[in-house]
């Protein structure tokens, strides 16, 4: 994705699309596109750019639910996601953090991050459809 504020819309409109076509319920549909905004908007606002300024969003269907992966450029972890794990947006004053609370809520804890290879980062979110939804 071009690293501008459009593509935070362009992301959730082909997510959408993509997922339509593969026959993804509308609950699940609905959180992807909502993962893959919230991720996209943190790689936006808080890290690199990876190659030729673009972040990365990637979307995959298993037989068991949806993953929804944005590869950015890396950044220092000291900004969100630090504000995130010490509780930061518990305080009702922090501007960052609730994309990822977000993502925590409605994801039941299926995310997370990683630092790859090359440097840049991956943060991914898994989505299940609404009958496999249980205990975590």
């Amino acid at each position: 994705m071009p690293r501008r504020r459009e593509a935070v819309s362009e992301a959730r409109r082909t997510v959408r699309r993509l997922l339509l076509r593969w026959g993804v319920g509308a609950e699940e549909a609905f959180e992807a596109e909502l993962f893959a905004a919230e991720l996209l908007a943190n790689a936006l606002g808080h890290a690199l750019p990876g190659p030729g300024g673009e972040i990365g969003l990637q979307i995959a269907k298993g037989r068991r639910g949806v993953l929804v992966e944005v590869e950015d450029g890396g950044s220092e972890e000291s900004s969100l996601f630090a504000s995130f794990a010490a509780g930061a947006v518990d305080d009702g004053e922090s501007e960052h953090g609730r994309g990822l609370l977000l993502v925590e809520e409605l994801g039941r804890g299926r995310w997370g991050w990683r630092r790859l290879g090359n440097g840049h980062r991956s943060v991914w979110a898994y989505v299940v459809p609404a009958e496999s939804r249980g205990a975590r």
